[in-house]
């Protein structure tokens, strides 16, 4: 199964349903921007690390991706997943996006993308 595309819920002054669903094992594409972030819940016993890929170079060398431990039992918001350093370029298919990969029981854990505008 190839990386799963994720729709981003935009919060509303009525409320949002951002209970989530699972992640496939291979990962997610996501949307960035100032305002987007990951909602992440781990079911599971054990804890689980969700990476955002990093797509940008800093004189020459590469920026680390961003990894979040999520414990048992936890839940974590993550970001703002801002453009750069997380979104592809232009000249790339995925422009705007990013490459969210997870580690742990990928069944334990659900996963929303959420925006403020």
């Amino acid at each position: 199964m190839a990386r799963q595309s994720v729709d981003t819920q935009q919060v509303t002054l009525t409320g949002t349903d951002a209970g989530g669903t699972s992640p496939t094992a291979e990962g997610d594409i996501v949307d960035t921007g100032g305002t987007v972030f990951l909602l992440v819940s781990n079911t599971g016993a054990s804890p689980a690390t969700v990476t955002v890929q990093s797509q940008a170079t800093y004189y020459g060398l590469d920026v680390e991706d961003l990894a979040v431990s999520v414990p048992a039992g936890a839940t974590r918001a993550i970001g703002p997943l801002i453009t750069e350093p997380f979104g592809f370029p232009a000249s790339d298919a995925n422009y705007k996006r990013a490459f969210v990969d997870y580690t742990g029981t990928v069944a334990d854990l659900k996963r929303s993308v959420l925006s403020l505008t």
